[in-house]
């Protein structure tokens, strides 16, 4: 019955007990006193709080008194309650993201998940459906359109606020996988000027780094228009001499459309495949495939995930296990590794879309004219890993797609500015790359999402 325990957080985080509690020092707080600030009745505040203490998520240091502990204090934001009850948009504000990140999790994200099976079993309506706007999501908040649209609705202006800063929260926990360090890709074997196109790179943290290690390429960074300009502010701050000199250069683009660049040595896309389902990756792919020379290299970085038995294939990059001999453990060395699977069933509730097994990258791969050819995880045994590919021929039946995505895709929303889902913007070495991030985003989200008030998904009406 562990389904109460997130419930149980999202009403910590949401009441603010923690700062609250925090004022009181290590002697704590009787219920009483906590459930008239907070505004609830005291006995089912005593009741939520001791299971949460059951779980070490806080402790009663005697009949009905409540502290802190180490666990609990990752969701405080340091503010004080009053200015928290005063103003309660501000209270992300400067944060590591944890507290808006457990406020995500426990909030829309639990919610959906609870949707999983009428979504993809009892609901004939999506049970079969690939569609952004078909995710369990849609089911358990009534929502037709995708999930950013729904943030921007009217009383959701928290929620859209907290989403910037949650992603910052993964900070602590996500192995990000350096791409200038990924061996088995020659970065500095490539020919002085080669052109290097970050797709989707939001900001341009990934490229500033790569720009730093190897100063003999070219970089461009391609996103949404909005994105596009904070981009080039954050540049400006950073390292104005690689706007300056034409050495890194940012460009409004829509990755669903036809690829303007047409002599890139290296197609990047980091964190980009695992928000979209398979056809509209395909057609991700298939743009680049269409603009790439004989030597155009494609490095998609994401999540590989291991599968839950043996791995006996030949296929290139292949783990046939990650346990030690004798161990015991699972193959993918089962709970030790469930935050990718977690992650997973994320993009499945939210977006119908997925953290794919390295067969599922390879077979999407090859539907739109690219073979895999190495592997990168880094460090080893992570499951965040560079796969790399060159271009072949594309296959006949995967030219055209299907006339529901077609139209999807005309009429899709765009993706929050700067960061794709669970993976967050911070400039290489910058102090001041995250309030540039979050403090910005929050405005250029709200403007770039306003378009999705006028984006309802048509699927539900036609089938419904």
């Amino acid at each position: 019955m562990g389904y109460h325990l997130p419930s149980c957080m999202r009403f910590l985080e949401a009441s603010h007990a923690v700062e609250i509690i925090r004022e009181a020092g290590p002697a704590g707080l009787h219920i009483k006193e906590l459930a008239a600030r907070v505004d609830c009745d005291p006995n089912k505040l005593g009741h939520i709080l001791r299971l949460l203490a059951t779980h070490h998520i806080g402790k009663e240091v005697s009949p009905n008194i409540f502290a802190n502990n180490r666990l609990s204090s990752f969701i405080d934001s340091g503010k004080d309650f009053k200015v928290i009850k005063a103003n309660p948009a501000i209270k992300y504000g400067g944060t590591n993201g944890i507290a808006a990140f457990v406020g995500m999790c426990t909030d829309e994200l639990f919610k959906s998940s609870a949707y999983l099976t009428d979504a993809y079993l009892l609901e004939e309506i999506s049970k079969h459906s690939s569609l952004p706007s078909a995710a369990p999501f849609n089911l358990a908040f009534r929502m037709k359109g995708q999930f950013f649209s729904w943030l921007e609705e009217e009383g959701n202006e928290m929620r859209l606020k907290r989403f910037g800063h949650a992603m910052t929260g993964t900070a602590g926990w996500e192995d990000g996988g350096s791409v200038s360090q990924a061996d088995g890709f020659d970065w500095a074997g490539l020919e002085e000027g080669s052109l290097v196109v970050d797709v989707g790179g939001g900001i341009g943290s990934t490229s500033m780094t790569l720009a730093r290690a190897f100063p003999h390429l070219r970089f461009r960074i391609q996103d949404r228009p909005k994105t596009v300009e904070l981009g080039i502010a954050a540049w400006k701050e950073r390292c104005p001499e690689m706007l300056e000199s034409g050495r890194a250069v940012f460009q409004a683009h829509d990755f669903f459309t036809p690829q303007p660049v047409q002599n890139a040595a290296v197609f990047l896309l980091r964190v980009i495949t695992h928000d979209w389902p398979d056809e509209f990756v395909t057609r991700i792919l298939l743009q680049l495939r269409h603009a790439a020379t004989p030597q155009t290299r494609l490095i998609l970085v994401d999540y590989v995930l291991p599968l839950a038995c043996e791995d006996r294939t030949e296929d290139i990059g292949a783990i046939r296990t990650m346990a030690p001999p004798s161990s015991g453990l699972l193959p993918n060395l089962g709970k030790a590794n469930a935050n990718a699977f977690w992650l997973d069933m994320t993009m499945h509730v939210i977006f119908n879309s997925k953290e794919r097994t390295l067969r599922e990258m390879t077979d999407i791969a090859l539907s739109a004219g690219w073979q895999v050819t190495n592997v990168i995880r880094k460090p080893e045994g992570s499951l965040f890993g560079s796969i790399i590919a060159v271009p072949i021929s594309i296959p006949p039946s995967k030219t055209l797609l299907s006339a529901v995505v077609e139209q999807e895709i005309v009429e899709r929303s765009v993706s929050p500015v700067g960061d794709t889902f669970y993976s967050h913007s911070r400039l290489p070495s910058s102090p001041k790359a995250v309030g540039i991030t979050m403090s910005q985003s929050d405005s250029a989200m709200r403007r770039m999402t306003q378009r999705l008030r006028k984006t309802i998904s048509k699927t539900f009406t036609r089938t419904g």
